[in-house]
């Protein structure tokens, strides 16, 4: 069974599989095309709970009454294949960007138990943020930068 963790700025520390992921969460559905130069369009249909929700229930280290807090946190999502992607709190907080990024438990109609959940941001034209076969996702503040 493939398992993933979520590690970092959380309470703690929270290992989860595909199966946990579709017990523990409402699945949303996500018809995309990705267009990427190198391929072509890519049509897929991915089921699965938001990302937004999984990292919540493992207790993120912000403030969650604070904007500013949370605006400063990134989620680094690494799958099997060492392929990784960064992407900001707030582009999946629901008062910024609201993006609908999953975690996949299904793709066409397939559950995903055997080979790992895969991160899906739907709103990419090109598909270089789905990460198949996720496994780790890290909770970080943002560095601030030294001032002259």
């Amino acid at each position: 069974m493939t398992r993933f963790v979520v590690v970092g700025a959380v309470d703690r520390q929270v290992t989860l599989t595909v199966a946990d992921l579709r017990r523990g969460w409402p699945a949303r559905e996500a018809e995309v095309t990705f267009d990427c130069a190198s391929s072509g369009p890519r049509h897929h249909v991915f089921r699965g709970p938001l990302l937004r929700e999984v990292i919540l229930a493992a207790g993120p280290g912000f403030d969650a009454a604070r904007r500013k807090d949370r605006s400063r946190f990134l989620l680094e999502v690494t799958g099997e294949d060492g392929h990784g992607t960064v992407l900001s709190w707030a582009e999946i907080d629901e008062d910024f960007g609201n993006a609908p990024v999953l975690l996949a438990t299904e793709l066409d109609g397939r559950e995903l138990d055997a080979c790992g959940s895969q991160l899906v941001v739907p709103t990419d034209v090109c598909g270089a943020r789905y990460i198949s076969a996720v496994r780790w996702i890290r909770l970080g503040s943002a560095g601030r930068a030294a001032h002259p």
